[in-house]
């Protein structure tokens, strides 16, 4: 790197002000610094190397944000890979691949408190693509891994319906369930989604829930019943982009009432997001709590950072996956976004484009 090269920082501002616009609400901006200047004690220096959009949706979805955090001026930060460039901190060494929490910028220079939230990325199976650690061995897999096998606990012969399994989170759960027999459905909002969803990863059927009502759906889907709801859709209600948070709450209201109505005795229900939080109608509260005793449901909603989630499956989650993966069980499509110039534009599509949500999308910064 020269003296003055170029480093770019991806900035957000006025969250709340309706549809994101590259360019408005999104920006590039450049942030000039001195390579040659040295860093101090504890401190290090990184070149980022793969940053996901896809998580900082669901953060933002579950953040408690107001207003005024929403508006205000920040640099969009999200987990990511970077490649320690130079580096005054006893844990790291020049050369290291770390992972954690970053700005979206090229080089950053982390002090000695921002990195203790930094880890070494370990790679003991050697995978050549390290975008999979962004992604089926980072925090989107284990959040599927540790949900799916602590309250789901699916059985062979067991039926599973994914409400909204446009995200990678969803497709991992639904490949998952596959694997341990299960028969999968799910709900999308385009054909082309639920298309890629059979054809390419095996789910047993679905519906578009533009196109059909989920209480025409599962009758006709699944007769016989389903055993675990996993509601995908409930973390989205928090988006306030452009209207999306009415949109979802009666879409989530109505998934979960057809649900209900088609659980099995002892069934699972879980839930990522605040359900609590959703404006659901009286009369679906009533039905709600009459099906929760009736049928001796087990319903739970689920945050990674709980003991008996990602703490509790960590280990396990990492060698079934890794397995899997090797032994090319899972299919983990990833769109890639290349060079720091497109950060914006990539950003907000993905939040609003429909080509791409069922891929996992990550900037490739250099």
């Amino acid at each position: 790197m020269d003296q003055d090269a170029a480093n770019k920082v991806l900035i957000i501002q006025n969250m709340d002000s309706g549809y994101l616009v590259a360019g408005e609400q999104v920006t590039l901006e450049d942030v000039p610094y001195d390579v040659t200047e040295p860093i101090a004690n504890d401190e290090l220096m990184v070149q980022l190397l793969y940053a996901t959009y896809d998580l900082f949706k669901r953060d933002l979805a579950s953040s408690s944000a107001d207003a005024t955090e929403l508006r205000e001026r920040k640099p969009v930060e999200t987990m990511s890979i970077a490649k320690v460039i130079k580096s005054n901190n006893d844990r790291f060494r020049d050369g290291d691949i770390v992972i954690g929490r970053l700005p979206v910028q090229q080089y950053v220079v982390i002090k000695g408190h921002e990195a203790t939230t930094l880890n070494l990325l370990e790679n003991p199976c050697e995978f050549d693509d390290l975008r999979l650690f962004l992604s089926v061995l980072g925090v989107p897999g284990l959040l599927a891994f540790s949900s799916l096998y602590e309250i789901g606990r699916p059985k062979k012969g067991e039926t599973i319906l994914i409400a909204g399994a446009s995200d990678e989170i969803a497709e991992l759960v639904g490949q998952m369930a596959r694997l341990e027999g299960l028969k999968v459905f799910a709900s999308v909002e385009s054909d082309e989604k639920l298309n890629y969803l059979i054809k390419e990863l095996g789910f047993d059927g679905g519906f578009n829930y533009a196109k059909e009502s989920p209480y025409e759906a599962l009758p006709r889907l699944v007769p016989e019943g389903i055993d675990i709801y996993y509601d995908n859709l409930s973390w989205m209600s928090r988006l306030n982009l452009g209207g999306l948070d009415t949109h979802f709450d009666l879409l989530g209201c109505r998934h979960l009432n057809a649900a209900f109505a088609s659980m099995r005795r002892y069934g699972r229900i879980m839930f990522y997001g605040t359900i609590a939080e959703q404006t659901v109608l009286d009369p679906i509260i009533g039905m709600f709590l009459h099906n929760t005793v009736l049928k001796r449901l087990t319903i739970r909603g689920f945050a990674l950072s709980d003991p008996s989630f990602g703490k509790k499956w960590g280990k396990l989650h990492i060698e079934r996956m890794q397995q899997w993966l090797k032994d090319e069980k899972l299919k983990i499509p990833t769109f890639e976004v290349a060079n720091m110039d497109n950060a914006a534009k990539a950003f907000v599509e993905a939040f609003y484009s429909s080509e791409n949500t069922h891929t996992h999308t990550i900037l490739a910064v250099t």
